[in-house]
């Protein structure tokens, strides 16, 4: 077979390329050439790979949401129980953490802003001439059966809830 020859054609002479300096007074004495840093496709930092060290995060998240997820961490209230919320009429449920009310009072009003509507539960005063303009609000329980919110006590509620719904009267 054929012996390789080099050629100064094929490789690459360093004295013809631009040495890469830090400024300053004693620049002379600190000179590298970066060269070979560059036909290897290294960085041009001048500062050593040890000086860059960065704790490592994983996954790469924005630091806004880094700073949210640190303190959902930290807060000693994290409990959560998300149901879903079907409105009669809408194609698409909506997800609701049943934990972050107090009552039922807090419930319906949440409920009300979130759909735009009034809603009509055990202890809500109505006035009788109206009820098209009212909604139902009623949820599933354990074993699969429709109750009317508000038919049994808050804890009792919480530990029985599955889905709720908002029906026309």
């Amino acid at each position: 077979m054929g012996r390789a020859t080099s050629s100064s054609s094929s490789s690459i002479d360093s004295s013809n390329h631009f040495t890469f300096s830090s400024t300053g007074a004693s620049s002379s004495s600190s000179r590298r050439d970066l060269t070979t840093d560059l036909r290897l496709g290294l960085s041009i930092s001048t500062s050593p790979p040890y000086a860059r060290e960065q704790p490592p995060e994983w996954p790469p998240i924005k630091p806004l949401q880094r700073q949210a997820l640190e303190e959902e961490e930290n807060e000693c209230n994290s409990a959560t129980f998300f149901v879903k919320v079907y409105m009669e009429g809408l194609p698409i449920g909506r997800k609701l953490d049943v934990l972050a009310h107090e009552s039922y009072y807090d419930l319906i009003r949440t409920l009300e802003h979130m759909f735009n509507t009034n809603i009509i539960w055990a202890e809500a005063e109505v006035d009788g001439d109206h009820y098209e303009k009212y909604h139902v609000l009623t949820y599933e329980d354990k074993e699969g059966d429709w109750m009317m919110v508000g038919d049994v006590p808050w804890e009792m509620f919480l530990s029985a809830v599955r889905r709720l719904k908002i029906s026309k009267c």
